[in-house]
């Protein structure tokens, strides 16, 4: 009986070793420094949705699919964004007389059931890709006035529903999060390039992510192309402004995106370009 007793302590000792060891490892954590990811890009979708005008309401959108390791649960507009998305807390965006006006960003999120009415901006392209209606049918125009001019505005990505917004944001966070940061860390350097669910004028229907002959995708060297010329000169006529420019980072809160541009309407949009005034200092918000 003795020996055997003297055979079971040593063994339950490396046991018990192990177990300690194996604890130590799973709390282990390393970090890496690493270049923010700038672009809000995702690949080209067709969407489709309830068509009622840019201030009606129609169905909601729910979410299921989620990445990150906090897993939020956000709704936008609920109390649970200052929890679920540390450091995002937005309000209840005014939804002006003009709604072609109306500002979204980390501080403003959409009504709960915005559902603006839809329509494929350029029918010559397989994606399909749609703006609101009215915001279509001026970026049409303004495509066609480029295209004789020796520039093809390629639509890359328009309307985006809140679920699709939410997957890319939370895609972000668990990219930021695997790279050594922080939960809070990660929401708040995603967002400087991917807006939360709700947040995101592409849900509005009103901004078009804008790419160049040959290149499916968006990237900063896009304000190099005749393409980025072509808009900064004209844009302003068919009612679009560069959203994210790169002097107003402070304000915007957004990296700079040559690529995002966004429709407010003829007159809003030459006032803006007169004055050099991005959308919150249009509208006094900044």
């Amino acid at each position: 009986m003795k020996k055997r007793w003297l055979i079971l302590i040593p063994a339950l000792l490396v046991l018990a070793a192990c177990s300690t060891e194996a604890e130590q490892e799973i709390t282990t954590m390393t970090t890496t420094s690493v270049t923010i990811e700038m672009a809000e890009t995702d690949a080209v979708t067709t969407e489709s949705t309830t068509s009622t005008t840019p201030t009606a309401t129609a169905t909601t959108t729910t979410n299921t699919t989620t990445t990150s390791t906090k897993k939020p649960t956000v709704q936008p507009g609920s109390a649970s964004y200052a929890y679920d998305y540390p450091g995002i807390a937005p309000v209840l965006a005014r939804v002006p007389a003009d709604p072609y006006l109306i500002c979204v960003n980390r501080n403003y999120h959409l009504p709960e059931n915005y559902a603006p009415a839809l329509k494929v901006c350029v029918e010559s392209y397989p994606e399909k890709i749609q703006m609101e209606a009215t915001a279509a049918t001026q970026y049409k125009k303004m495509y066609d006035a480029a295209k004789a001019d020796g520039a093809e505005l390629i639509p890359y990505s328009g309307y985006r529903s809140n679920a699709r917004q939410k997957t890319n944001f939370e895609r972000l966070i668990q990219t930021n999060v695997d790279r050594g940061y922080s939960y809070t860390q990660a929401v708040n350097i995603a967002a400087q390039s991917i807006l939360p669910p709700g947040c995101s004028e592409h849900a509005a229907g009103l901004a078009m992510d804008i790419t160049s002959p040959g290149v499916w995708d968006t990237r900063v060297s896009f304000d190099t192309t005749k393409e980025f010329a072509w808009l900064t000169a004209n844009a302003h006529e068919y009612g679009f402004i560069m959203r994210y420019p790169k002097d107003k980072i402070e304000i915007t809160q957004i990296t700079y995106e040559p690529w995002h541009w966004r429709y407010v309407g003829a007159g809003p949009a030459t006032a803006m370009k007169a004055s050099g005034q991005c959308l919150e200092e249009y509208l006094g918000l900044a």
